[in-house]
């Protein structure tokens, strides 16, 4: 067990530091509190104004600690247990992707959307993506488990969904239309991957 870490470690350790950078980094936002979010955080009229960082930045910074540490978690479980399906490369194609998409999904089609943060809507591709890419090597396990995020993600989008839920721990609602946005661009994300590892594959010269 403790080999298998330490192999791990050794043959992804960029990797690992990069996950643990991005984890530092967004607590150290969480710690700055107002301040940080206030210049970061999404809001339709500063984008309107130009400040179109905040399409982007918004995802880094979060309501309150709890929040923070929901997400955060989230992202570093992800990142641990697809380890053999994430790499730099792929993680920096989720984000540089998924992050400007998103926010402008926000601003074209959410137009009663006030203000925004948080990291879960890009959480929510990343999970997707991460079962996409899985389905090749374990198909039934990320099938099902894909067909759960996905009810999950129309159950949100129901009218009697209370988006209300984790006021008490988060400090505000839950922006439903944040996690559909995300899970669409990793299914996207996902598919492709998926599909260029089927034909690099399938041309690949057999012995």
């Amino acid at each position: 067990m403790i080999d298998d870490v330490i192999q791990r470690w050794h043959a992804n350790r960029g990797y690992y530091l990069v996950v643990l950078a991005a984890v530092v980094g967004m607590a150290v936002l969480a710690l700055f509190g107002d301040s940080a979010g206030e210049a970061l955080r999404y809001r339709r009229d500063a984008v309107a104004d130009g400040q179109w960082w905040r399409l982007v930045s918004c995802h880094l910074v979060h309501l309150n600690g709890w929040h923070a540490l929901m997400n955060l978690t989230g992202f570093t479980l992800v990142c641990l247990f697809f380890d053999d399906l994430l790499s730099l490369r792929r993680l920096a194609l989720w984000f540089l992707v998924s992050a400007p998409l998103v926010g402008i999904a926000f601003y074209l089609r959410d137009t009663s959307l006030a203000g925004y943060v948080g990291l879960s809507g890009l959480l929510h591709g990343l999970f997707v993506m991460c079962l996409l890419l899985g389905i090749r090597g374990q198909p039934a396990l990320h099938l099902v488990v894909l067909a759960l995020v996905v009810g999950r993600l129309v159950y949100e989008q129901t009218p009697g969904y209370d988006v209300n839920y984790a006021k008490e721990w988060i400090g505000g609602r839950v922006h439903v239309n944040a996690h559909l946005y995300g899970a669409m661009v990793g299914a996207v994300l996902g598919g492709a991957l998926w599909w260029r590892e089927h034909r690099e594959e399938k041309n690949s010269p057999s012995a």
